[in-house]
């Protein structure tokens, strides 16, 4: 098992130093093909200092996006907890109410922890029976994490609902919260009339 942590350690290496190499180039020296061209005269110097700073902003961007893995990291499991308190609140608000109960399941987590998924059930029409189905997903990921990805790091979440499973696809940003229930209210309105109706007394009385 070592010696196969050490082999994918190294494999990780050798992306990211490719991802420095990658673009490296002596464009700007002009150096011609043919040699009855005019051309500036080099020296290894010359070329020494151009190769180092062009490697040295690649290792300060590379340095950039590693903060920027690990603020989409923090940023998931903020926006995990976000999930977890507003499908709660989700049920307790609207499917206790009005429809009988509800129950959230954050699902298990895949073995590399880049998505997490939850479901929430509740009882469908017209059965009468007391199984609840799945009506709401919610899926929250992270993408631009491998060492070769082009794109920025960031979060991507989506809300669906059985006959409409991207629904709403979103950037949770600094109003994760707000971001959450506007997109579980619009599942809501999407699934109200599958529902099964079986308000609390409490709720109509007020």
């Amino acid at each position: 098992m070592g010696e196969t942590g050490g082999d994918a350690k190294r494999e990780d290496w050798d992306a990211a130093l490719n991802r420095l190499l990658e673009g490296v180039n002596l464009d700007d020296l002009q150096i011609p093909l043919a040699s009855d061209t005019a051309r500036p005269r080099l020296t290894f110097s010359l070329v020494h200092d151009r190769v180092a700073d062009q490697l040295r902003e690649k290792i300060r961007t590379e340095r950039m996006r590693r903060d920027a893995i690990a603020i989409v990291r923090r940023q998931f499991e903020e926006c995990s907890f976000v999930i977890d308190q507003a499908l709660a609140s989700f049920v307790v608000t609207l499917l206790d109410a009005f429809h009988g109960g509800g129950e959230v399941r954050r699902l298990p987590d895949p073995r590399e922890v880049r998505t997490r998924s939850w479901q929430v059930l509740a009882h469908r029409a017209p059965t009468r029976s007391d199984v609840r189905e799945v009506v709401v997903t919610v899926t929250l990921g992270m993408r631009g994490l491998d060492a070769l990805d082009r794109g920025q790091p960031a979060l991507e979440c989506r809300v669906g609902t059985p006959r409409n499973p991207r629904l709403v696809d979103f950037v949770p940003a600094t109003e994760m919260r707000a971001d959450v229930e506007d997109a579980v209210c619009r599942a809501y309105q999407d699934i109200l009339g599958t529902l099964r109706f079986d308000p609390s007394a409490t709720d109509l009385s007020s």
